[in-house]
């Protein structure tokens, strides 16, 4: 069983402000690459986004817009566990050897 930890995060202010669900993925995760220098985007085997939103292709539209070609992108949406989810199917795919690095991304609107 591979080792796993936490490489990285990326976050973005709390606020009522109108952004798009993509939008807020996006900066969140644009974050983890422009404040750590020591990941790249080609190393990303799996993105996995978290939310309560029901948009469709949330993971590999994240993916896309990126620049990214992970070997696998999903959502994973259980209320109010999908972070908490994403975070052990994140753990699982590197613990059991499918992928040495994933991209978790996680967002919320004010009104979903």
């Amino acid at each position: 069983m591979n080792r796993v930890g936490i490489a990285a995060y990326g976050i973005t202010p709390f606020t009522k402000d109108d952004k798009k669900i993509e939008s807020i993925l996006f900066e969140s995760a644009k974050s983890v690459f422009e404040n750590n220098s020591k990941i790249e985007k080609n190393e990303i085997d799996a993105v996995l986004v978290s939310t309560n939103n029901n948009s469709k292709y949330l993971a590999p539209i994240l993916s896309e817009t990126l620049g990214m070609q992970p070997k696998t992108a999903h959502s994973i949406e259980n209320l109010c566990n999908s972070g908490t989810n994403s975070i052990v199917s994140a753990y699982s795919y590197i613990a059991s050897g499918l992928a040495d690095v994933v991209l978790v991304s996680g967002a919320e609107r004010y009104d979903s």
